[in-house]
């Protein structure tokens, strides 16, 4: 899967390599998801510190006799403990979504790698031993295993 940190950090670079795989640019669209989710997770954490602070306050306010204030806070968690799950379950969903969007993104080639529509393209950089030559047509190792009694239907 894609860093989202590289994508962040160089959104142009990402959209032209993926321009290169055929792929069309999407830096835009998963920096939006990303900032979206981001937002919610900041939301969620300010959340839980506000409800953190009001349940210390509580205490105080139970110390000092103060039952309206400490009522009034009461209502304040409990309001905040409610939307949580919410907020919880909506940056479920986005980080979900972002991370099917990125998994579902081909490789970013190498800048060595020559531009082309497929392998046809692509230039030998090295190779190793000799080719085989056989003085038969080799067969489909498909073709080779039903007749060696293997199914490859299941």
């Amino acid at each position: 899967m894609h860093d989202l940190k590289y994508i962040r950090e160089n959104p142009e670079a990402f959209d032209a390599a993926l321009e290169r795989r055929g792929a069309a640019a999407v830096s835009a669209s998963l920096l939006a998801l990303d900032e979206k989710r981001r937002a919610v997770q900041t939301e969620m954490q300010a959340s839980l510190a506000r409800r953190n602070e009001a349940s210390k306050a509580i205490g105080a306010a139970m110390g000092k006799g103060d039952t309206a204030t400490a009522e009034a806070l009461k209502a304040e968690v409990a309001s905040l403990k409610d939307s949580m799950p919410q907020m919880e379950e909506q940056e479920r969903a986005l980080a979900s979504e972002l991370d099917g969007l990125l998994a579902a993104l081909p490789n970013l080639p190498s800048d060595e790698a020559p531009d082309g529509a497929d392998e046809t393209e692509n230039v030998e950089q090295l190779r190793w031993g000799q080719q085989r030559n056989f003085d038969f047509e080799p067969k489909d190792h498909a073709d080779l295993g039903p007749a060696l009694g293997l199914d490859f239907e299941t």
